[in-house]
């Protein structure tokens, strides 16, 4: 799961006033390079709630990160995989002027689009109600008696 899909996620269970954001607990955590596009990335941005996204990053700044192909990040010794980069750190409010700025815009799709939640949880801020996450699929569904 990207952390841009996290982004739309929210907690929907009776009663929950503010099921949002979800916060993260990752069990592993994947790197897949995908291509930059910056177009796609400032629409995608005008979208995310950005104080979310700076939460989710902290839930997961501590998590080791592999490789799509399964590497771990400190395998640079092999010549053949490629360390995985270090989670940019963003600013604690966009700036103005963040849509014409590029680097901003490539650490953006770094964080939404490369840093994938493979196996974990998404924790509802005020319930404590735990959803799984397996294979990078979010099991949002409630019990009967949480509807």
């Amino acid at each position: 799961m990207r952390l841009l899909t996290h982004n739309m996620l929210q907690c929907n269970k009776k009663g929950v006033q503010n099921g949002f954001p979800l916060r993260i607990k990752a069990s592993k955590i994947v790197y897949e390079e995908t291509e930059f596009n910056a177009v796609f990335i400032a629409a995608m941005v005008r979208k995310v709630e950005y104080p979310a996204l700076l939460k989710a990053i902290e839930d997961i700044r501590h998590c080791s990160i592999v490789r799509e192909d399964g590497g771990p990040e400190n395998m640079s010794d092999n010549n053949e995989s490629e360390p995985v980069p270090e989670l940019p750190v963003l600013p604690a409010e966009l700036p103005d002027n963040w849509e014409d700025d590029e680097a901003l815009l490539e650490k953006l799709h770094t964080i939404l689009l490369d840093v994938l939640l493979i196996d974990g949880s998404l924790v509802c801020p005020e319930s404590g109600r735990e959803f799984p996450v397996e294979k990078g699929i979010p099991n949002m569904l409630l019990h009967d008696d949480e509807i």
